[in-house]
């Protein structure tokens, strides 16, 4: 069996809100990986590359103090 974080471990671990990985998977900013069946039910496990990843979205996104990036209209 693969072992990684789950979804809500790796948000925690990078300073995010579960829910808002959760947006980023799924309008494709993030690559999540595959779901796994663990005790019967279906989880990402997360690497520390998925983890290192997930960090430089999250520093193009909020840009280290800067505020969030402006929306293109």
């Amino acid at each position: 069996m693969p072992l990684g974080l789950t979804t809500a471990e790796a948000a925690q671990k990078t300073g995010l809100n579960r829910v808002t990985l959760q947006e980023w998977i799924r309008m494709g900013r993030v690559k999540a990986p595959r779901l796994v069946l663990r005790n019967g039910r279906a989880v990402r496990l997360w690497s520390q590359a998925d983890i290192d990843d997930l960090r430089e979205v999250k520093h193009q996104t909020y840009r280290r103090g800067r505020g969030r990036k402006k929306k293109k209209v």
